[in-house]
């Protein structure tokens, strides 16, 4: 295995004043406090090492002078981080680019690092805040690849190719790699792609260590892991030795020294780890300081960390705790049985399943306390080389907390098996050969103190912790920015400081003008200019102008959210402001349109869109003037193949239908005059269906009830532009006038 230390002769560069990476800091809490003492005044030091135990493990030396860090009760990370806000130094100017260093985790909650309220110890990412950037209005996609998308190419993801896990980055978009190179950035990557073919390598990277395919590995499997280019050298672990984290910060480093052999050039590099991301392992050491932290329960825990965001200025002092709310109905737990049910107190569950409960958390914190200890090696090596001042260092999660699928998670695989692990097994839970999420009621911690989680669009599936750093630019340090910001920032923040244009065209190709905005300006600390943000996933969606906050789950009408007031999205206002409701929703379905998000919408004849109808749950009053020309075609369809509704010509005769749940129910007029005609369509709230021509009913039915949810196809006039409402092969144009066309839910 080629040696990538300096030799213990080399001289360090001196230290810039601030809290040291890596030596000892200040934690926020000890890992467990005494019985009756909840201040976290006083009480036993944890000692965690980044020394020779540790590193023998990932094949590097402990570095020298370095004694590992110290957590110590004594001083509350509140402190560390208010000392390096008032003293905020201002830094010498870089003479040249920076280095950029963009780190992604997967899967980690708002209120994990200890910079963010936690308890799990995150010395690391917790000086780099004190020496830095927090944002504490930070959004992301709420999942996986969406997300990776919008932070790599600048562009929302349907844009770019990536709406959900399936799919690949499209000739429509760059990444930062791509976007970086004529500005001389050489740019590499190690941990998760997850953006389809043809692979980091292929869009720009010019090194690569980790896994391409696929959401998760197994933490223990080196044979998951990729050099790319083929036949680039690759470190070689003896058996039982592996561990996907550590492997990743070590091919990290191997490019960092790399890089060093190039001083005249910049460098990206993008480190993208897996953790904390199902499956849940780690590591037998790092997990048992953390099981009688997690003894205490959800509820707890929960309450501790909404206590620490107060004091971190994370969250206002008057921040309600949300309940612990409810884990919505998908695929797996309405077969379980915890479909829309609340998650338990955790002091109502029985021993046995708190016992298992608690060891599933221990892991997920074990997995986040080895990360930081990971990226502590990167800062380490980024000090000791000189690099660290002009180095921008970008810390972000993907998405919020995973639910996956219901309050006690699953094991084997994604899925409805949950295994309530007992006795001796609980000691191999996270070990080689386990396969284990810790379900919602952990999730819900995670993301302490917001709403849902991972897939959602409500503040706990998208708010993510994000720290800035970058000693020789940002002129604020250990402060706290409330401006909210997304993911398609990052791309015009890296390219301004780089010095790098967005090009217009790549390889032939017209580029998406870039979406976000660049967050230099907060660096310097200039006020936030308004803008609205948009977030789609799943039929999730939201829209955040201001203070007003817009946000539903599929298939659900709007909420509305005053994010100022009620950042917990505690009280629904949409009934007390339509005004609001709809400027809002037409926002929305305007980004929607224009993001391919959404087909294009029903316009007037003057080209005005059309605004979608919110119709789940209400009775409905359809009208319009048709002069047809065929005797076949969709004259207006709103859903698809599984709700919905649609007026339709069939064989020359007048056609109704309602869809609920996939059972489709179809009125048609006996007999349909020709010429113009006048025609009205009405569904009641008890599902009875009646057809109107020129004033005239022509036919009657019933419905199993009014449309459940609201469709995610939007309304189309002329034809069905998705899937088939009705009985017919969609678009089923048809040809002729139509106009007046108005659907009024009541």
């Amino acid at each position: 295995e080629r040696s990538l230390l300096r030799g213990p002769g080399r001289s360090r560069p001196e230290q810039a004043p601030g809290p040291k990476i890596g030596s000892k800091l200040p934690h926020s809490r000890g890992l467990r406090p005494e019985a009756g003492d909840r201040s976290g005044r006083e009480g036993r030091k944890v000692v965690g090492r980044v020394g020779s135990e540790f590193s023998n493990r990932v094949g590097r030396r402990k570095p020298p002078g370095s004694n590992g860090f110290v957590l110590s009760r004594s001083l509350g990370l509140a402190l560390l981080l208010l000392l390096a806000g008032l003293a905020t130094p201002a830094p010498a100017r870089a003479d040249r680019p920076p280095n950029i260093l963009l780190i992604l985790a997967d899967d980690l909650g708002f209120g994990d690092l200890g910079c963010y309220g936690g308890e799990i110890q995150t010395p690391n990412l917790d000086a780099l805040a004190a020496g830095g950037l927090r944002f504490s209005q930070f959004y992301n996609s709420a999942r996986c690849s969406p997300s990776r998308a919008a932070l790599l190419t600048g562009l929302h993801p349907h844009q770019a190719g990536m709406p959900n896990l399936a799919g690949k980055l499209n000739d429509r978009c760059v990444t930062l790699a791509e976007a970086l190179a004529p500005a001389g950035y050489e740019s590499s990557m190690s941990g998760k792609w997850h953006l389809g073919p043809p692979g980091p390598i292929g869009r720009g990277f010019r090194e690569f260590y980790g896994f391409a395919e696929g959401h998760s590995i197994d933490c223990w499997d080196e044979k998951a892991m990729n050099r790319l280019p083929a036949g680039r050298p690759k470190h070689a672990y003896p058996p039982g030795k592996f561990y996907a984290t550590d492997a990743i910060t070590d091919h990290a480093l191997d490019f960092l020294s790399e890089a060093k052999g190039r001083p005249d050039r910049p460098w990206f590099l993008y480190l993208a780890y897996n953790a904390p991301h199902f499956p849940l392992q780690a590591p037998a050491e790092d997990v048992a300081k953390y099981e009688p932290v997690y003894a205490q329960g959800w509820d707890r825990i929960r309450e501790t960390r909404l206590a620490r965001q107060k004091a971190l200025g994370i969250v206002p002092a008057d921040q309600p705790l949300t309940p612990r709310g409810i884990t919505p109905a998908n695929q797996f737990n309405t077969r379980t049985g915890w479909a829309d049910r609340e998650i338990p107190a955790w002091d109502a569950l029985p021993p046995d399943r708190r016992a298992d409960l608690a060891r599933r958390m221990a892991v997920y914190a074990a997995m986040v306390d080895r990360m930081d200890r990971n990226i502590g090696r990167v800062f380490e090596e980024l000090r000791a080389t000189g690099r660290w001042d002009n180095t921008l260092i970008l810390f972000l999660s993907d998405n919020g907390a995973c639910a996956e699928w219901d309050p006690f998670g699953f094991d084997g695989d994604s899925g409805p098996r949950n295994v309530l692990h007992r006795g001796d097994d609980l000691a191999k839970m996270g070990g080689p050969g386990t396969y284990m999420s810790y379900g919602s009621g952990w999730a819900n911690a995670c993301n302490t103190p917001w709403r849902l989680f991972k897939h959602y669009n409500h503040e706990g599936g998208i708010a993510t912790p994000f720290i800035a750093h970058w000693p020789a630019g940002l002129k604020r340090s250990g402060q706290v920015d409330p401006r909210p910001s997304y993911l398609t920032d990052v791309m015009p923040t890296c390219l301004e400081v780089a010095g790098a244009a967005y090009p217009a065209r790549y390889r032939g190709h017209d580029i998406l003008p870039p979406e976000g905005v660049s967050l230099v300006p907060s660096f310097r600390g200039e006020p936030a200019r308004p803008r609205m943000l948009f977030v789609e996933h799943e039929g999730n969606r939201a829209v955040r102008d201001g203070k007003w906050k817009l946000v539903a789950l599929r298939g659900k009408p709007w909420e509305l959210h005053d994010i100022e007031a009620d950042r917990g999205e505690l009280n629904d206002l949409a009934t007390r402001n339509p005004a609001e409701v709809a400027r809002l929703s037409r926002a929305w379905d305007d980004w929607a349109e224009r993001c391919n998000v959404t087909p294009p919408r029903a316009r007037t004849s003057a080209g005005q869109a059309i605004p979608t109808p919110q119709i789940a749950g209400k009775a409905l009053t359809i009208a319009c003037e048709v002069e047809p020309r065929s005797p076949d075609g969709v004259i207006l369809a709103q859903g698809g193949n599984r709700n919905g509704h649609a007026l339709y010509f069939s064989g020359g005769r007048l056609a109704f239908c309602v869809r609920v749940n996939g059972k489709v129910t179809t009125i048609v007029a006996a007999d349909t005059p020709s010429g113009r005609l006048a025609i009205e369509a009405r569904l009641g709230r008890d599902g009875s269906m009646k057809l109107g021509i020129d004033g005239h009913t022509v036919a009657e039915g019933q419905a199993p009830g009014p449309i459940p949810v609201q469709p995610e196809d939007g309304l189309s006039i002329g034809e069905d532009s998705r899937s088939a409402v009705g009985d017919y092969a969609p678009p089923d144009p048809l040809r002729g006038t139509i106009s007046g066309v108005r659907i009024v839910p009541e």
